[in-house]
């Protein structure tokens, strides 16, 4: 499905489409949707699964417009506004995180529910006041270092049939990094931690123990910014906690949210 935004740009979206509880999954900056499809299955019975693909990306538009944070939260906006989306769970992979609380900062937590991060510090720069960074960016190497090819996101062995649906669709529907790379400074430029500390709903981190890109300690020291956050570390798995530990993902969101259903009585 595709809807188009307030600046002219064409947004795809996955939408399994039945009435219950609405969860809505945006991955991290590059990343497929194709990546979510096991996850999807495992939810879909008893929630409405969406996945966004963020522009740039996916089945989206590309285009030189909008790559920031705050216009990448605007398009979850009207995405939630389009739909009549209410009690949303917000999950966001890497930067899928990051437009989440992007929007909370812009738009407020009415229309959500939870928030789920996965494998996504607050901050991505290391400096005196944050020391769980992406791998080694600090400002005196930003933003060269992150033109550097990283590797693989993940750790784990990833579905074969998973992986193959991503592989065509990034032949099909190539991203060009280059031609985002003004989103991925923004996005390591951010510190989230103001607004991580005001959330007023909860939020479960999720941290791959083996993830190429932060340390998972960082988890924890998020944990000390606001009493409504929980932690669980996935083991054998790197930045793709979606797509590299589906059931693992599954059984602590669920575990998550029936805690979270009490705190809200």
């Amino acid at each position: 499905m595709d809807f188009t935004t307030n600046d002219g740009i064409q947004l795809h979206y996955y939408d399994t489409g039945e009435a219950k509880p609405v969860i809505v999954a945006i991955p991290g900056i590059g990343g497929s949707s194709q990546m979510w499809l096991d996850v999807m299955q495992l939810f879909k019975n008893d929630f409405r699964f969406i996945i966004l693909d963020p522009r740039n990306q996916g089945l989206s538009q590309r285009t030189y417009q909008g790559q920031r944070i705050s216009r990448h939260a605007q398009d979850l906006a009207e995405l939630l506004q389009k739909l009549d989306l209410h009690d949303v769970i917000g999950i966001g992979n890497s930067m899928g995180a990051a437009t989440l609380w992007s929007y909370i900062s812009l738009y407020g937590s009415e229309r959500l529910r939870a928030i789920i991060d996965l494998d996504q510090p607050p901050k991505m720069i290391s400096d005196q006041t944050w020391q769980y960074g992406f791998k080694e960016l600090t400002w005196d190497n930003y933003p060269e270092y992150l033109k550097i090819d990283f590797g693989n996101a993940f750790y784990a062995h990833i579905d074969d049939e998973m992986f193959a649906k991503a592989k065509k669709e990034a032949e099909e529907h190539p991203y060009l990094a280059e031609d985002n790379y003004l989103c991925l400074i923004d996005h390591a430029e951010q510190d989230w931690r103001d607004v991580i500390m005001e959330m007023s709903v909860p939020m479960l981190v999720l941290a791959g123990k083996n993830s190429p890109f932060f340390d998972y300690h960082f988890a924890f020291q998020m944990q000390n910014l606001n009493p409504k956050i929980q932690v669980k570390i996935i083991d054998n798995c790197g930045h793709l906690i979606q797509a590299e530990q589906p059931r693992a993902m599954y059984h602590e969101i669920n575990n998550f949210l029936k805690e979270a259903a009490q705190w809200t009585k």
